[in-house]
């Protein structure tokens, strides 16, 4: 086992965290659930649907900084009523920066909650500079829009809670700069989610992922680089010989369907080009949610 430092918890600071982030997963579910009640669908993403769906929670259990959720753009009006009487307060700095495509809510101040009815337009927080705070929620709308676009919009209602393993596997892996933390996440979903070759709740469909890299040739050398960095710092993790063969046999076997899987018009079109123009998008820190150094850069040639 490699002694390379790691994102992973250990005793007084894994008992401090675990209780924390119940309280997230807390808060989250009791979003969700008043978004069904409304007919709104929200469904968890990042570390936390990681978390949801991870059977060893001591593994995967690290620090987390927010909750981010996925929704549709045409309910955003009725998301935004929903936060608002769930006592948040929106940013509107990121609703402007992202042209929409991005809510973040804050948690609304004692000062305010209770001479709410005061404020007209207490719905609305200051922008905050810097960093945003520990204790607000990111919405996605319709798209993931990081290095790479990911679209959503026919793809929540697949699983409850949580974005479908699948998505969840491909937002991490689309990373052009993958951050340990991301490694961590990837490793905690193939050591803990059964593999399938198609859509079913709880499942990671390989043949969705194979399907959606063969037709984006710049998020297909993304996660094909992706996955030999993963591969190669399973080292640096006490997992037992059973579960590196385990996540090993799952990540082999997804870069084996990607090659295999009949490309597109439009990825074989942009493969010609190569890596002389840039395939990844260069996004805002603050937005990306990625604030760690990175692990590897892309080292995979097309």
């Amino acid at each position: 086992m490699s002694d390379a430092p790691t994102s992973r918890l250990h005793n007084g600071p894994l008992q401090a965290t675990t209780s924390r982030h119940e309280e997230m997963m807390v808060e989250a579910r009791r979003i969700v659930d008043a978004g069904n009640d409304r007919a709104l669908v929200l469904r968890l993403t990042g570390g936390l649907a990681v978390r949801h769906y991870a059977i060893d929670l001591e593994f995967a259990e690290r620090e987390y900084s927010d909750i981010d959720l996925i929704g549709l753009r045409r309910q955003a009006g009725d998301i935004d009523e929903l936060f608002r009487d769930l006592g948040y307060l929106e940013d509107t700095s990121v609703t402007l920066a992202t042209l929409g495509g991005q809510r973040q809510y804050v948690r609304r101040p004692r000062s305010i909650e209770s001479h709410a009815h005061m404020h007209e337009r207490a719905h609305v927080a200051p922008p905050a500079p810097g960093n945003p705070p520990l204790d607000h929620v990111d919405v996605f709308l319709d798209w993931m829009k990081m290095d790479h676009v990911l679209d959503f919009r026919d793809r929540l209602d697949v699983n409850t809670y949580a974005i479908d393993p699948a998505d969840l596997f491909l937002s991490k892996l689309q990373i052009q700069k993958l951050n340990e933390k991301d490694v961590h996440d990837v490793i905690t979903v193939c050591k803990d989610i059964y593999v399938d070759f198609e859509a079913r709740p709880g499942v990671l469909d390989l043949e969705y992922v194979a399907d959606t890299c063969a037709r984006d040739w710049g998020l297909y050398i993304d996660v094909m680089t992706n996955i030999d960095t993963v591969l190669e710092h399973l080292a640096d993790y006490d997992l037992s010989g059973r579960e590196v063969a385990r996540i090993s046999r799952t990540l082999t076997l997804a870069q084996n369907m990607m090659t295999q899987h009949t490309k597109s018009l439009r990825w074989r079109v942009r493969a010609r080009l190569g890596k002389r123009v840039r395939w990844y998008n260069e996004i805002e820190e603050q937005f990306a949610g990625r604030s760690d150094a990175a692990v590897i850069g892309p080292r995979a040639e097309p």
